[in-house]
């Protein structure tokens, strides 16, 4: 197809043409078109064509030409797209240069099972005086596969970490995803031996609790999913680490009612 020439990719200097041309090669589901973008992605000079010096300056990483290439390669799901975003990892391009890497950290999310080279990157870019710290935590908690889940517990016991992140990242993306059953069960684990102690009623808090306007200052805070929506093996699991909580764990009166409460709003009040 014309629009599918791989000679535009190489050659233009028109970054509106570039976009044109890239965009149907990020929704095709063909490996080689694929391999053919993720090629050009990877190049220094394909990314400084589409997008100029003047663009990362003026523009957040969310406006640029790239990020709509992003987006499509998001949105499509396939396989093959997904390796391309993976592919990325290891491109020297996405690893010196922060509006890039924040797109690829986020991109990576739909990646499941999150696969090693998806890990090794959220790794690098989640270390305590990484710029994109909570990005990387927030697509953890967006990817919610058990190898994403098993960093971000690593990330919350980490003692290098700050106290004010993790309790952040309890308040929002986790509670965002707190039906999701894969990162429930990684909460059950900390909450049960994961954590240092002072941390545990914290979590068990952000799974039970919702207090909009004593944790956030945002006028715009994240709203966590509604108890009904979760699946029975989601209650279930929290109704274990309710109980442990109530069980094993020093909570403050505010956070024993608000997991007495959840326990009745999940069928759970009972032993």
């Amino acid at each position: 197809m014309p629009e599918n020439n791989p000679l535009i990719l190489m050659k233009s200097a028109s970054p509106q043409e570039l976009l044109k041309a890239a965009l149907p090669y990020a929704r095709s589901p063909e490996p080689g078109e694929q391999r053919t973008l993720a090629e050009a992605m990877a190049s220094e000079d394909f990314l400084n064509r589409l997008d100029s010096q003047q663009d990362y300056l003026r523009y957040p990483p969310q406006q640029l030409r790239l990020a709509r290439v992003f987006k499509i390669l998001f949105t499509s799901m396939t396989e093959a797209a997904k390796e391309t975003l993976v592919s990325l990892t290891a491109a020297h391009a996405f690893n010196t240069f922060d509006p890039r890497e924040e797109l690829l950290v986020k991109a990576l999310a739909v990646v499941r099972p999150a696969p090693p080279e998806a890990i090794r990157y959220w790794q690098a870019h989640s270390l305590p005086d990484s710029v994109h710290l909570t990005f990387t935590i927030k697509a953890l908690c967006d990817n919610g596969s058990d190898p994403a889940i098993g960093l971000l517990e690593r990330k919350l016991a980490d003692p290098e970490q700050e106290f004010d992140f993790k309790l952040l990242w309890m308040r929002d993306p986790i509670l965002r995803h707190r039906n999701d059953v894969p990162l429930l069960k990684g909460c059950e684990h900390m909450v049960t031996g994961g954590l240092p102690q002072e941390l545990r009623p914290l979590l068990v808090e952000a799974l039970c609790d919702y207090r909009r306007d004593e944790w956030y200052r945002s006028c715009s805070p994240p709203v966590p999913p509604a108890r009904a929506l979760a699946s029975q093996e989601a209650k279930d699991c929290l109704r274990r680490i309710c109980r442990y909580a109530k069980d094993n764990l020093s909570l403050d009166p505010t956070q024993t009612a608000a997991v007495e409460q959840t326990l009745v709003e999940i069928g759970g009040n009972g032993r």
